[in-house]
């Protein structure tokens, strides 16, 4: 495979854009690339608005958008003032920007790499961007766009001139990743694992399941199809005919297995061995948690399916940097170190995340401040009760539970009783107070859902010097 440096942003022009959306050229404008927030739109791109029962996007086309140097808008309808580009859109917006994105994905002739499982997606899509980098150029999703209206976003700023493509796939619901692995057609499909997220619209894990395993459905003869041997879900998840499958996991068999991992230099490190059936491969991630050799490990079964040998995997996986917000331990001005982890949670990331927090050479305290987990459903209380014994497992010395769900399963065991805990309602309560707690020496663990805004919690523990006695 050739080597090719990584391709200029994509380029939209209003013919291209009036052809895949089936609209009007009103006003001609410069080709760019396609955003949908004012917040983030950078000079030369072509904004689309979208609407919602709450919100109307056409508002923001006024002349502050032209001043921050849009190319135009793809939407209904303009300001009398508007002198920029303009194709109008015949129906909706969001329709509009489906059909972008499948116009971007009939004009892709690379591979494209879709993820899904309820845990390490946007790690694992990190992971594969950085190996396949070492053979092509590579396009990944931003952040963590991968629901409707971000995997159509992705698919229309990907560069035609990629050789690959790595999209994550999420859902909430039935039905989702269906739709979205319609659009978006993976040539590699890839499912990481079934667990507790989103339970709040699904009945069991087995419903779990089966709408992680939408994303094989209308799968290809010759495609292939990355699969947690592990998991025994998504083991039991049926294989359209023809398809090539490969496994990745720890058991015996696996296409790609995990040998061995071990924390080492203090739990700030983790070493992972890989086999293959020709080679058998050790190398360093410099970040701490186990739990990333899986991820890897389903990375290099990507990989070596396309023929990348595993030894080459090794050597990119040694320069993972972890993605902001997901294991990134950092060490605060204050002496603090911190494991940053509040992008999300759920019950299985969490206990991960706490397994990371032992393994941590610590010469203070282990402090855990956790916020809720949402969207867990009827068995939400239950979980997390589940994820606070894991805790006293794990001989935590000081507990911070953010959030009413957590407060009720504390009340329930009784925490109090058993080990420090400090609770709080929410992150903004306690932020302003969180340093009282700790000491230079200590290592905090900081994680929760999205909806909690756990990162308060750790700019508080960078910003402010120690509270002494």
């Amino acid at each position: 495979m050739i080597v090719s440096r990584l391709p200029n942003p994509p380029l939209w022009t209003a013919p291209e854009i009036a052809e895949a959306i089936d609209g009007k050229i009103t006003q001609w404008g410069k080709p760019g690339s396609i955003s949908s927030d004012t917040r983030t739109l950078q000079p030369g791109q072509w904004f689309l608005p979208l609407v919602g029962q709450n919100f109307d996007a056409h508002t923001f086309i006024t002349p502050q958008l032209s001043a921050k140097g849009a190319a135009g808008v793809i939407a209904n309808r303009v300001s009398e003032d508007w002198d920029l580009g303009f194709v109008q859109v015949r129906g909706n917006t969001l329709g509009a920007l489906k059909k972008l994105a499948v116009f971007a994905r009939n004009r892709f002739d690379g591979c494209l790499i879709g993820l899904t499982g309820s845990v390490g997606k946007t790690t694992t899509r990190a992971m594969v961007a950085l190996v396949l980098e070492s053979v092509g150029s590579v396009y990944q999703s931003p952040g963590n766009w991968n629901n409707e209206i971000g995997a159509a976003l992705s698919l229309a700023g990907m560069p035609r001139d990629a050789a690959f493509g790595v999209l994550e796939l999420g859902m909430s619901g039935k039905g989702e990743i269906l739709e979205l692995a319609r659009v978006c057609r993976p040539n590699v499909r890839v499912i990481l694992n079934v667990g507790a997220s989103h339970l709040g619209n699904f009945s069991s894990l087995l419903e779990v399941s089966a709408a992680k395993g939408e994303i094989l459905r209308d799968a290809r003869p010759g495609d292939v199809c990355v699969l947690n041997a592990d998991d025994p879900l998504v083991m039991s998840l049926p294989l359209p005919l023809g398809v090539k499958k490969v496994l990745f996991g720890r058991k015996q068999g696996s296409d790609v297995r995990l040998v061995s991992v071990k924390s080492v230099e203090g739990g700030h490190k983790v070493e992972v061995v890989l086999e293959n059936y020709e080679e058998k491969v050790k190398f360093l991630i410099s970040s701490p948690g186990q739990h990333l050799a899986l991820n890897a490990c389903a990375a290099a079964a990507v990989a070596t399916s396309m023929g990348i040998p595993l030894a080459s995997v090794g050597k990119s996986l040694s320069a993972f940097v972890p993605v902001e917000g997901r294991s990134e331990l950092e060490v605060a001005a204050n002496g603090i170190k911190i494991i940053n982890d509040v992008y999300n949670a759920s019950p299985v990331s969490t206990r991960c995340a706490i397994d990371t927090l032992k393994a941590i050479d610590c010469c203070g305290k282990r402090v855990a401040v956790l916020g809720d987990m949402l969207e867990l459903g009827r068995t939400e209380i239950k979980l997390h009760e589940l994820v606070l014994l894991h805790c006293l497992d794990a001989c935590v010395d000081l507990i911070v539970i953010v959030g009413k769900r957590f407060m009720v399963a504390a009340d329930n065991l009784k925490l109090g009783r058993k080990v420090n805990m400090v609770p709080a309602y929410d992150s903004e309560n306690l932020a302003p107070r969180i340093l009282e707690y700790l000491q230079c020496g200590d290592v905090v663990l900081v994680k929760g859902s999205r909806g909690m805004k756990m990162e308060k919690i750790v700019n508080a523990i960078k910003s402010y010097s120690l509270v002494r006695n």
